[in-house]
């Protein structure tokens, strides 16, 4: 079992699957909650699950920007990074998997994101916000998770391990 989670062709049809599903969890939102929002949790730490479409990039910085340099950056270069990252972890998995898989989330969840960049006129579906009393989080979906996730473990990985020069 060890050995098939360190192919790369795991990691690969892994991976599609993730874009898979969170593009169905994306379409789903996108019709359950466009008259409707739900919360779960109690009154001092709940999620709300309400659809919003981002026209920026996190906490929608660079919604603002003019359409044509918002396309550059937002789907040429997002794209040819996530394309490096795909590639660079693919040839890294057999090697050094946990830090592969990590930028491999990454760029999983930026290809994802891409995707509806592309196919839904520039935005981005987003349904999730963490709330705990007055403070909460900006809203967010498992792409921007796979993203996040990816991101912790090689900051925490960095400060752990000091590269060597």
């Amino acid at each position: 079992m060890r050995q098939l989670l360190r192919a790369p062709a795991f990691a690969l049809v892994a991976g599609v699957l993730f874009i898979l599903f969170d593009q169905w969890v994306k379409l789903v939102a996108l019709t359950r909650l466009a008259h409707e929002s739900l919360r779960y949790g109690s009154s001092s730490l709940w999620l709300d699950v309400a659809l919003s479409l981002n026209p920026g990039a996190f906490l929608s910085l660079g919604a603002g920007l003019p359409l044509l340099l918002k396309q550059a950056i937002f789907v040429i270069a997002v794209g040819l990074v996530v394309a490096w990252a795909i590639r660079w972890s693919l040839s890294h998995w057999s090697i050094a998997t946990a830090k592969a898989a990590a930028v491999y989330l990454i760029a999983l969840g930026g290809a994802s994101n891409l995707f509806d960049r592309v196919y839904r006129d520039g935005h981005v579906v987003d349904y999730l916000v963490l709330n705990l009393g007055s403070l909460h989080t900006g809203v967010f979906n498992i792409a921007d998770m796979a993203i996040m996730a990816g991101a912790f473990y090689l900051i925490v990985e960095g400060l752990r391990r000091p590269s060597q020069a």
